[in-house]
């Protein structure tokens, strides 16, 4: 699916030489590259749930699913975290997005 490798590759550029971990460990907060994590790893489940001869209707519902569960999933922290937010935003931004006919149209037969 080429949306995801495009999230892969925007995360990757977000982090320059990093890691995420190293990110995390450093007690500062970065949403932007949480936000490009989030995108990636939302179009990598979706990915483990569609064949590669899924049709777009199969995608689109696919899509909601996994963005329901992202939207409904509770902040696993107790107090507001904006990297988590910002994780979870761009997950839920990336299936929104792939969720419309255009999306699919331009990406159809792209979901290996």
């Amino acid at each position: 699916m080429r949306v995801r490798i495009r999230a892969a590759y925007e995360w990757s550029a977000l982090l320059g030489d990093t890691s995420s971990c190293a990110l995390a460990k450093d007690g500062r907060s970065h949403p932007a590259a949480k936000f490009a994590e989030g995108k990636a790893a939302a179009l990598g489940e979706l990915l483990r749930r569609v064949a590669d001869d899924t049709d777009p209707g199969g995608i689109v519902a696919s899509a909601t699913a996994v963005k329901i569960r992202w939207s409904n999933q509770p902040i696993p922290v107790t107090r507001p975290d904006r990297d988590w937010e910002a994780y979870r935003a761009g997950g839920i931004q990336a299936l929104t997005e792939l969720s419309s006919q255009k999306e699919l149209t331009e990406h159809q037969g792209t979901a290996s």
